[in-house]
């Protein structure tokens, strides 16, 4: 028997944890296997993959590309596992990562000319190579600028037409898949409920879609049928996982509560 979590991230991505520290609490769960999948970087990857085998635990190499339905207006997150070179995924996250960053520095900007204080040095602190937007919620509860992260400042400057509720341009779904499968990877579709990315599943396997995410926080009962009936048309495995940020997520989940099914094993044995 075993337990495994395919969704987690580190601090080398947006979550407020580092890898250890999340294999620590991985061990206290019970998790026998995992996969760690920042977003848009393999960074530290082989890395964290050695470090898992410190506490007992199998873990895969992982990564989550941040990407776009233009069809239908939507984002779409693609789950890559098992990568044996890195060539094609970095070559698109290289550049999501720079067009979030500078994102990032611009309401930074904002946020300075509104009142607030926050200099781009003491945020970077707090961020890997690249700053997101919760480094800088994190930053303003640190100093007493805000009272919680996903609070008032979040809905009122981040959301809802506010000042800084703006993103970036992201890669072509399409090519995000096709990129971890050049890279020797597995392509699944990271919660197609949450994004309402269930009319694009079969251009996605058409494009090389291996799997797709079954059981996450996101997903309610109907969103797990449809998961279901969607790998049973189109013979793709289904994934779990519970898309781990640490602090840095408005519903918290814990690590195991959403676990991978057995048809993930393609994932975790090869």
């Amino acid at each position: 028997m075993y337990l495994a979590d395919l969704h987690v991230h580190t601090s080398v991505s947006d979550c407020s944890m580092t890898a250890e520290a999340v294999l620590q609490k991985a061990k206290e769960a019970g998790l026998t296997h995992l996969a760690f999948t920042d977003h848009d970087t393999t960074q530290q990857a082989w890395e964290h993959v050695r470090l898992a085998e410190k506490y007992g635990i199998h873990a895969v190499v992982g990564v989550e590309m941040s990407a776009y339905d233009y069809e239908r207006n939507r984002k779409v997150h693609i789950l890559g596992y098992r990568y044996q070179r890195t060539e094609h995924i970095e070559a698109i996250g290289r550049k999501t990562l720079e067009k979030r960053n500078a994102n990032c520095l611009r309401q930074i900007s904002i946020l300075n000319t509104l009142g607030y204080r926050v200099p781009v040095e003491e945020v970077q602190k707090l961020a890997g190579t690249c700053i997101y937007k919760q480094h800088i919620l994190d930053y303003l509860v640190r100093t007493g600028q805000s009272q919680e992260l996903f609070g008032k400042i979040y809905q009122t400057v981040f959301k809802n037409a506010g000042p800084c509720d703006f993103d970036i341009e992201y890669p072509d779904a399409l090519e995000a898949v096709r990129a971890i499968k050049a890279d020797g990877g597995l392509a699944v579709l990271a919660h197609p409920g949450q994004l309402g990315n269930f009319p694009m599943i079969p251009a996605l396997v058409q494009a090389g879609l291996d799997g797709i995410e079954y059981n996450h926080p996101s997903h309610d009962p109907e969103n797990r049928k449809k998961v279901k009936e969607a790998a049973k048309t189109c013979g793709l495995l289904l994934t779990g996982g519970s898309d781990f940020h640490g602090r840095y997520e408005k519903t918290v989940s814990h690590l195991g509560e959403y676990p991978a099914p057995e048809s993930s094993e393609k994932i975790l044995f090869g």
